[in-house]
């Protein structure tokens, strides 16, 4: 029997089109293509692009801002609104959708007409991958059609510590809000609590059958510690969840809380052993073909067991942390693959990661176990030098021959000796903009970009 729901007649759209564009379109590259409900695997010319590295994720991003959707399937379809938003994956069963993920604020009221546009089936669960807000927030949109449709609330399914972010984000709530606002530029941002929990909840793995669809969850540690991946063994398709994000694995933020490369790279590992013929990421396009989403998941794992390996042969050795970061590299060959861009994370920053993991916060250096406030050694070094003036110009000079790490050393020592000196702010502005266009990672430049506004905010009175 048919499901009246279900819009079968019309074809799946292209994920360069908006869910009303006919079948046909011109695409990214000015070919003709249709997207079909058997046609979905169609790879297109953009993807092909991203793949060589001929093209950006802000392209693919430009190309789905309106909201766009990947078929997989008969049943299984990818939504995606933007690369900053995880993706959200809907799945037809005979009990209603499941939804992978729910998508953020801004983005999950889009995110839903999308799915309605394929399919108006109430939703009968949702799966959070883990506790990012852009991946739990849209289940308050989700909740409220429910309630004004009558039909019951989606029940949820997630790791067990994902309860315990959300409790922790709520505890932490004031400086959630400004780590977020600062890296992000947001003065005065909310950062967003209060998401509804789960209804069940796991440990290591989760077996379900909902509607006559089999599901796996499988819980790792990589970008958090309540994170799960999504096998459906019949259609040989993965949600990787943040696991895959189409850039180097983000597990070195340096305002958040412990992260797991090693066991990241064991996920990773556990995926490719399925062997899957499909690939959603969190973040990013979907992948398609058994020997795409093997390389994907293998060189990642191959890239952070690098990572992983030499901090630890280094610190079995008695190395400081600071002879670490200056010693370990990624090789090229991992950072040139197109999916493992070093643009949104850093590498150093895993490796600081990694040696915290194991070995707590101390870095090996005498003057940082319980060192002197910063304004104080500034003073001292700002004497020594005959003034915080004579600091700032080393700092520039530094900068103007490209010795940007110690210039910005220097800037920010002179800074704290002379906070309401506008000349050495104006000095120090300069030196952190010279750094912030040095750097190819976003975090780095969004976190410089803090002082780079303290500077020049000081440096105008």
């Amino acid at each position: 029997m048919k499901n009246p729901n279900v819009n079968r007649t019309a074809s799946l759209p292209c994920p360069h089109c908006r869910p009303a564009a006919p079948s046909a379109c011109s695409g990214l590259d000015g070919a003709a293509h249709v997207y079909s409900e058997t046609a979905g695997m169609t790879q297109n010319a953009l993807f092909e692009r991203l793949w060589a590295g001929t093209a950006a994720m802000e392209e693919w991003t430009a190309a789905v801002s309106d909201g766009a959707i990947t078929p997989i399937g008969d049943d299984i379809i990818s939504v995606h609104t933007t690369y900053f938003c995880g993706n959200v994956t809907a799945i037809r069963s005979e009990a209603g959708l499941i939804l992978i993920d729910t998508a953020k604020p801004e983005t999950a009221r889009r995110t839903l007409e999308l799915v309605r546009t394929w399919d108006a089936s109430p939703i009968h669960t949702v799966i959070y991958t883990h506790g990012h807000i852009d991946h739990t927030s849209g289940i308050t949109v989700i909740d409220a059609e429910a309630d004004a449709t009558g039909a019951p609330r989606p029940r949820i399914v997630a790791h067990r510590n994902v309860q315990r972010r959300m409790e922790r984000y709520e505890a932490s709530h004031g400086y959630n809000s400004l780590a977020q606002g600062q890296q992000f530029n947001k003065p005065g941002y909310v950062y967003p609590i209060g998401q509804r929990r789960p209804d069940t909840i796991y440990d290591d793995r989760l077996s379900l059958t909902i509607g006559g669809v089999a599901l796996e969850l499988i819980h790792g540690r990589g970008e958090t510690d309540d994170a799960t991946f999504v096998w459906m063994p019949e259609a040989r398709v993965l949600a990787s969840g943040d696991f895959v994000i189409w850039m180097f694995p983000n597990a070195g933020n340096p305002r958040k809380v412990q992260r797991y490369a090693a066991e990241w790279a064991v996920a990773l590992r556990t995926m490719a052993r399925l062997e899957p013929a499909v690939l959603i990421p969190g973040h990013g396009p979907v992948i398609f073909g058994e020997a795409r989403a093997a390389q994907v998941l293998g060189d990642g794992a191959d890239a952070l067991e690098h990572l992983v390996g030499e901090t630890l042969r280094l610190m079995n050795q008695g190395a400081t942390l600071d002879q670490i970061l200056d010693a370990v590299k990624v090789p090229a060959r991992f950072l040139q693959k197109p999916y493992l861009a070093a643009k949104y994370d850093d590498p150093e920053f895993l490796a600081r990661g990694i040696y915290h993991f194991y070995a707590g916060w101390f870095d090996g250096n005498a003057a940082h176990l319980k060192p002197a406030r910063t304004a104080d050694v500034a003073s001292e070094l700002a004497q020594l030098a005959g003034g915080a003036d004579k600091l700032a110009a080393r700092a520039a000079q530094l900068s103007d021959d490209g010795r940007t790490r110690l210039a910005v050393h220097l800037a920010e020592l002179a800074g704290a000796a002379a906070p309401e000196d506008a000349h050495i702010q104006a000095i120090r502005a300069t030196v952190l903009k010279a750094a912030i266009d040095g750097e190819t990672s976003l975090m780095a430049k969004a976190f410089l970009g803090v002082y780079l506004r303290d500077a020049e905010r000081r440096s105008n009175g």
